[in-house]
């Protein structure tokens, strides 16, 4: 008996006495047409006209938001101004933003500024009046919609010189019977795009997403405390997100607990514009042009770094050691927070060590 090894198996021919000359001659015609067999099928060796177009594979790329890193197209950009006082509680449409910045206002009191592309709600509330911080944060973003409930004409002025496109006022807002002025007026987003006509989409601001990088600290709680306002972020290790409340109080919308899976405390210099309220408290204005310190947390754990923006058209970039601090893909929210006031950061509990009882 003998044996060759062809591509899809062994070829056994038992041979007789008799035949034994023919059949070796046999023997190796069907070891060489095997061997044939096995060369025709190797497509290394194939020329490209002898490889059908359908047997090479295609594969569609996948697209990323640049404000979430999650699956799925950019849209048209809007950012909304809402109160985020006692009274404001709970935000409506909040949940669906991509980016959220909290901002110091006068008297010490923050104000949200909520970024849509991705989602669009169908409401949102309650909107408040833009900032003079509005006009130099947020051409970054390039040519996009700002909408609003009201602003001085120094601050519309600069809104109208920058790049923003501003549909503050007007059609697509109204008042929610539920609640009084001034924390009953709401946005509807589609209303206001359709404004802008022209809005560009979603591009890339400075976010990097990947994997969790190594070092940093546990932690579990953040609190940036304002003057008349304390911001507090509290890690969820079930849902991996950090469930943001205003004091004491949580926010729960009507489309779930207010959450963000990468939350950044951006050290700022502010400066007086100059105006004051009518309660006669100074306007603040918080400067997002140069660089300083920044505290990235994501997963349980917080990061330091600095931040980076060289010019009003330039990203915001976070760094360690001069390489982009990957964020956890997912919403954002930034902190924006006086450098003259320190975050506190608190880790895990952990359980005191059990000492045995002397006898």
């Amino acid at each position: 008996m003998r044996r060759f090894e062809s591509c899809r198996g062994r070829v056994t021919t038992t041979l007789g006495t008799k035949w034994r000359a023919t059949a070796a001659i046999a023997v190796v015609l069907v070891g060489f047409a095997a061997l044939t067999a096995c060369g025709s099928s190797d497509q290394s060796t194939a020329k490209p006209s002898d490889v059908s177009p359908s047997s090479s594979p295609t594969s569609t790329p996948t697209t990323i938001n640049p404000l979430t890193g999650l699956p799925g197209a950019a849209g048209p950009v809007l950012i909304l101004k809402i109160d985020n006082t006692a009274n404001a509680l709970p935000h409506i449409g909040l949940a669906a933003a991509d980016v959220v910045y909290v901002e110091e206002v006068e008297g010490g009191l923050t104000r949200l500024a909520a970024v849509y592309s991705s989602k669009v709600p169908s409401r949102v509330a309650p909107i408040r009046s833009a900032r003079e911080t509005d006009a130099e944060l947020f051409p970054m973003y390039g040519r996009v919609a700002i909408g609003y409930s009201g602003a001085e004409p120094p601050v519309r002025r600069l809104i109208k010189a920058s790049p923003l496109i501003d549909v503050g006022g007007g059609s697509g807002y109204a008042r929610l019977s539920s609640r009084s002025a001034p924390y009953n007026e709401y946005a509807v987003p589609r209303k206001l795009l359709a404004r802008a006509k022209n809005s560009a989409t979603a591009t890339s601001v400075g976010f990097v997403f990947g994997e969790l990088p190594t070092g940093g600290r546990p932690a579990t709680t953040l609190t940036a405390t304002f003057p008349s306002a304390r911001i507090v972020m509290t890690y969820d290790p079930s849902s991996g997100k950090w469930r943001y409340s205003l004091g004491t109080r949580p926010d729960i919308s009507p489309e779930g607990r207010i959450a963000a899976d990468t939350v950044i405390v951006q050290s700022v210099r502010l400066s007086n514009t100059g105006r004051k309220d009518a309660a006669r408290n100074a306007v603040p204005k918080v400067n997002t042009i140069g660089s300083g310190t920044a505290i990235v947390l994501r997963d349980g754990r917080s990061f330091t770094a600095r931040w980076s923006r060289p010019t009003i058209g330039s990203p915001t970039r976070f760094l360690i050691n001069g390489a982009d601090v990957p964020l956890k893909p997912g919403k954002v929210w930034v902190i924006l927070l006086d450098k003259r006031l320190t975050p506190k950061i608190t880790g895990p509990k952990v359980a005191p060590t059990a000492t045995a009882t002397p006898r």
